[in-house]
């Protein structure tokens, strides 16, 4: 990206210091946002109602949020709320579920009436109300099963927010390039089916992935002219994410405090804390988690099942002790990584063997190279990353064994996933094969063809498996008369599919291989030995130095990107 007329790279010019100062590129961020948004809503129109993990508890608990419904009464069958009709009989289509050989075309014909208020059981009458209230909006408005797919959608505007605003983040980050590539393998089909459903697990990764992002360009690529806009992301992610689910606030202290390691010294951490923007930050992150705290303490949501073993659903394990919860699930972390790639339906429609090797293969070369390439504190901030992802999951099973039993499922980790996969690719970024332009082009193509490929794979698979069942016909499947079919067809949504992610690819390409990013021009020195040196003082130096003293920089992004 340049200069049309000269053909080459270009400094902007200072005379648009309103565009040199914005925290968030806006054409990256809504970019973003589109795409992200687009590809998810195809999964919301692929995958039949309730056809995501416990989806009609969560349908059924945010048309009561809404309602001004946020408990309840207690039952053996969870909590009784009143809802629609429709709402209620979402529980009624899940003949499918854990019988992958069956497909979503349901005996069941809805009420002729179906907006009648009626009780209705939801097992997650205790979980934090916030999310409910945003995503069950529709069903005030819609009076039939259209709300359903409302709801699905404002879900899946939400989820991708907070996505894009950490590919925003990242955008305005020094050393760019690989931390954005790495979004072709943060964003798995997981990600994106959970999104297009009602369910607050992917609202909380994404949402804690912005506040990781947020914190990693504040210690990385420290800028006082965007260290507000940054604030504000860090805030509106972290307050979001502690009020989603119950162990959401140990995923965002994580996000929040390791990118911190990468400051060299007590002075600089001194300095950055002492920021108005940051001492906001401070404040407004600490009364959301308190109200987080105070609703999970209140309803005894998280602690329900070791305390009251009774009340809880029953899950095998209970009784067991600690060591053997925390020994299953770090046995078996490749397994339960499953869930994070691809593990759809009712967790039993996994995704094709050859796109989860394809992830495994990404996801173990980023760590590889990161424990081989990096130095001092980013190695250290890299092992704690790694080590984070393999041991709080462990942890948490751990801790609730004996009374709950083995409750652990892959995708509670999509949080630190994604902060493990962004984060080593940013402490990656300024390495030299980044640097080295056909190199690294020929590996953006390699990831981004190979994701974009998966992609396609795993969501025409799962799509065959509620049109025609696991074993049905690939031919009735695509020419004949199948089961089941989303609305437009099973040929629609595999097109509009396919090119989301030819743009995506395009899109991802241009701004992590073909554009040239900020230090090419102006960052010389980070080709030099002295880097590791050299890089940390400049940090402290940008943060210690206050914002009406810094003199003002060009920019250093090309036109039209809205830096």
């Amino acid at each position: 990206m340049g200069n049309p007329q000269a053909g080459g790279d270009t400094v902007a010019p200072t005379a648009h210091p309103a565009r040199r100062r914005r925290s968030i590129p806006l054409t990256a961020f809504f970019g973003a946002w589109a795409v992200l948004f687009a590809l998810m809503t195809a999964w919301v129109f692929a995958t039949p109602p309730s056809a995501s993990p416990d989806e009609p508890a969560h349908i059924v608990r945010a048309a009561s949020v809404v309602r001004g419904e946020l408990v309840g009464t207690p039952s053996q069958s969870g909590h009784i709320v009143t809802v629609p009709r429709y709402i209620a009989e979402s529980h009624a289509v899940t003949c499918f579920a854990f019988n992958p050989a069956v497909t979503a075309n349901c005996a069941f014909t809805p009420s002729a009436d179906p907006w009648p208020s009626v009780e209705a059981p939801t097992t997650a009458g205790l979980y934090n109300p916030l999310y409910y209230a945003v995503v069950g909006l529709p069903s005030l408005v819609f009076h039939d099963a259209g709300g359903i797919y409302a709801m699905r959608i404002l879900s899946a505007l939400l989820t991708t927010l907070f996505a894009a605003l950490a590919f925003a983040i990242v955008f305005t980050m020094r050393n760019r390039r690989m931390p954005l590539l790495a979004f072709a393998v943060a964003v798995t089909p997981m990600l994106l089916f959970l999104g297009g459903s009602v369910n607050p697990s992917a609202v909380e990764a994404t949402a804690t992935l912005a506040v990781f992002c947020g914190m990693l360009a504040i210690t990385l690529s420290p800028d006082p002219a965007r260290l507000t806009g940054r604030a504000v992301v860090v805030m509106a992610g972290a307050v979001v994410a502690v009020n989603s689910r119950g162990l959401s606030p140990l995923w965002v202290a994580l996000a929040l405090v390791i990118p911190l390691l990468l400051l060299t010294d007590r002075d600089a951490l001194v300095a950055l804390l002492r920021r108005r923007a940051v001492i906001v930050l401070i404040a407004v992150v600490a009364a959301g988690t308190i109200a987080a705290g105070l609703w999970t303490v209140g309803t005894n949501s998280l602690a329900n099942a070791i305390e009251h073993p009774d009340q809880a659903l029953s899950f095998p394990g209970i009784g067991s002790s600690p060591l053997v919860g925390f020994q299953k699930v770090f046995i078996g972390t490749i397994g339960y990584s499953q869930g994070l790639v691809g593990l759809f339906g009712w967790l039993d429609t996994p995704a094709p063997d050859v796109v989860l090797y394809l992830w495994g293969l990404a996801i173990g070369a980023i760590a590889v190279g990161a424990v081989v390439v990096l130095r001092r504190r980013r190695l250290l901030v890299a092992w704690l990353l790694v080590a984070a992802f393999l041991l709080c999951p462990a942890l948490v099973q751990a801790a609730y064994i004996h009374g709950g039993g083995m409750i652990w499922q892959g995708r509670y980790n999509l949080p630190l996933f994604l902060c493990l996969v962004v984060g080593l690719a940013a402490l990656l970024g300024d390495t030299a094969f980044v640097r080295a332009s056909y190199a690294w082009r020929r590996i953006a193509v390699i990831v981004v063809v190979g994701a974009a490929g998966a992609q396609f794979w795993a969501f025409e698979a799962t799509l065959r498996r509620y049109a025609v069942g696991s074993n049905g016909s690939m031919r009735t499947y695509l020419f004949g008369q199948p089961a089941w079919a989303p609305p437009g067809g099973v040929w629609l949504w595999l097109a509009v599919f396919a090119v989301l992610l030819v743009a995506a690819a395009a899109l991802l390409l241009h701004v992590s291989a073909w554009s040239r990013q900020p230090e090419e021009v102006v960052d010389a020195v980070a080709a030099s030995p002295a880097l590791e040196e050299e890089q940390p003082r400049r940090q402290d130096e940008a943060l210690q130095q206050p914002e009406a003293q810094q003199e003002p920089q060009p920019s250093l992004t090309p036109a039209g990107t809205g830096l």
